[in-house]
């Protein structure tokens, strides 16, 4: 455990972003990083087979963002989602919504002593409306009535009261809805739209899975003790912004290297029938991307290639979300092949497992660029990989020389 707590310590990283002055980010970042990055690790040891549920769900709220996590019952989103207000302790407040919910219910219950005495009618607005998190179960099951209610919370942070038409205002920080298919009324799709990112869950299948669950379930003690607040995901929220708005130390301008990394292929799959709107390639990735690196750190092929990660959560639907991979995969075939080890050597790493994580990057660094040069537009996003592999490779050789020196002295 102290070896694994070391190697989560001496591999966080980051790139700088420079104002005018020439100075970088504050500690206060790399702090806030450290204690989400916690977050992350404890939810993945308790939530297993969830890993994209719980990157999705931290990503999310550090972009400002709204989520929806689709699937069949049982599929652990609640035990996701209460595990997460508890390490973050954050207020949180949940409803599960039918067709005969009432708006009361939902909304809250009105001041009956104040219209008693006074003769107005003033609506107590619900915890639901007030929390850190508020967790929508089913919300697409409402009726019509709170379902503008709930859109207008989601659009304009006020909720304008059904019955009297009073406006009160919102403070929820986050929304999360949980639902077991994806809904198909046109009268839904505009709640829906407001929950862009997405990710489509379904039961365990494979056996190692099924069993490290049932040991995180009745074998492992793990706590869930706060290690952050809202406070740190608001530091890492203001800094990402910033890095939307700056130029990158070594980098250039975010938003140039966005643009030239993403529009095109965007294009391109545009062209093959995959309708990726202006508000998602304008508004929403960038965002997204910006979260990314402010929580993983500044490198190029967080910022260039994580559009392979982000682009099929943004899809409508299951079948959509595998349209786009296979897409990805045919556009960028070598490119995602070896943005997935990247991702699986930093898992490794992350996970005590030192030796494979190097392996993986070996076979990164060693790859052989003749293979794409039948398509020269691959090179800068492969090389922008190669690059951050040897930067883990020195990392990681480091920490395994370190680890073997404290061994060989015990």
């Amino acid at each position: 455990m102290k070896n694994s707590m070391m190697i989560h310590d001496l591999f966080s990283f980051s790139g700088d972003i420079m104002n005018g002055n020439g100075k970088s980010k504050s500690s206060s970042i790399e702090k806030s990083r450290t204690k989400i990055l916690k977050i992350q690790k404890t939810l993945n040891s308790l939530v297993i087979g969830r890993e994209t549920s719980v990157k999705l769900v931290l990503l999310s709220m550090i972009a400002k963002e709204n989520m929806a996590i689709i699937g069949p019952p049982g599929t652990a989103k609640s035990y996701l989602i209460r595990n997460l207000a508890k390490l973050l302790k954050a207020s949180i407040a949940m409803y599960q919504f039918h067709r005969h919910t009432r708006d009361v219910e939902v909304l809250g219950p009105f001041d009956v002593k104040k219209f008693v005495e006074e003769g107005e009618l003033i609506r107590k607005l619900s915890k639901l409306f007030k929390a850190d998190i508020a967790y929508l179960d089913e919300a697409f099951k409402a009726s019509s009535a709170i379902l503008n209610a709930l859109l207008s919370a989601l659009q304009e942070h006020v909720i304008y009261d059904p019955l009297t038409g009073s406006e009160l205002p919102v403070q929820t920080k986050f929304f999360i809805v949980t639902s077991n298919e994806v809904p198909q009324e046109e009268e839904l799709q505009a709640l829906y739209d407001r929950f862009p990112v997405r990710d489509f869950v379904h039961y365990l299948d494979d056996d190692s899975l099924i069993l490290r669950a049932l040991e995180a379930r009745w074998l492992n003690n793990h706590s869930t003790t706060p290690v952050a607040t809202w406070e740190d995901i608001e530091t890492l929220s203001s800094y990402a912004q910033k890095i939307i708005q700056s130029s990158i130390k070594g980098l250039g301008k975010f938003i140039m290297l966005y643009h030239t990394s993403t529009i095109s292929f965007v294009k391109s799959l545009r062209t093959r029938g995959i309708l990726v709107s202006d508000r998602t390639i304008i508004e929403k990735l960038p965002k997204l991307i910006a979260a990314n690196c402010a929580l993983y750190g500044l490198t190029m092929d967080n910022i260039t290639n994580a559009v392979i990660d982000f682009l099929p959560h943004l899809a409508r639907d299951a079948s959509e979300h595998e349209e786009i991979k296979k897409a990805i995969m045919e556009e960028l075939g070598e490119v995602a092949e070896l943005h997935e080890k990247l991702q699986r050597s930093k898992a490794l790493a992350k996970a005590g497992n030192l030796s494979e994580a190097i392996k993986q990057l070996r076979e990164i660094i060693e790859f052989d660029m003749t293979k794409i040069a039948k398509k020269p537009w691959l090179k800068k996003r492969i090389e922008a990989i190669i690059s951050e592999a040897n930067i883990m490779m020195r990392k990681y050789s480091e920490i395994l020389q370190t680890l073997k020196q404290m061994s060989e002295n015990l």
